[in-house]
């Protein structure tokens, strides 16, 4: 897994619960303007790693598989005149069974913040409504790399040797 498939996970998860028409993007893209409201944006807020890694060997295959289990905090922007709607929607099924339920296997929601009012003013000098929440979730990193190993003997050879072992 992946941090590209976990914030996949995450809109994918939103998308049926909002409103018709609300368009979900992830944040900090270079040269995009933001979308028109109703609209999600997904940003990266951190990844710390709150376990030991984890390695596994592929015996015959001869990799190692190194396992880190991370915590995704993600903030969810919600824009619009529903966005205090949509953020009390996605709060409430986050912290429920159905979120559980329904991410793909591999990633999982810990917990979600109270969604805060954060009006954003424009370029136009306009107030927009804005209302954030904060998701954490869990997805397991894997690195797999090969593993060099002494599998078969080749040709030996034994040389003889004239020594002896003194006695006493």
């Amino acid at each position: 897994m992946t941090i590209d498939e976990a914030i996949v996970a995450v809109a994918d998860f939103l998308q049926p619960l909002m409103p018709v028409a609300t368009t979900i993007v992830r944040g900090q893209t270079n040269d995009v303007p933001p979308p028109l409201p109703p609209s999600i944006v997904i940003t990266e807020v951190g990844k710390p790693q709150y376990t030991t890694t984890r390695v596994t060997s592929g015996g015959v295959i001869q990799q190692d598989t190194y396992l880190q289990p991370v915590r995704l905090d993600v903030q969810l922007d919600f824009y619009g005149l529903q966005a205090g709607d949509m953020s009390g929607i996605a709060n409430t099924m986050l912290r429920s069974g159905y979120a559980v339920e329904n991410f793909p296997d591999g990633v999982a929601p810990l917990y979600c913040s109270d969604a805060i009012q954060a009006p954003l003013i424009t370029g136009e000098k306009q107030f927009e409504a804005r209302w954030i929440i904060t998701l954490s979730l869990q997805y397991n990193a894997s690195v797999t790399v090969g593993q060099e190993s002494f599998i078969e003997v080749g040709d030996v050879m034994v040389d003889p040797v004239d020594q002896t072992t003194p006695t006493e």
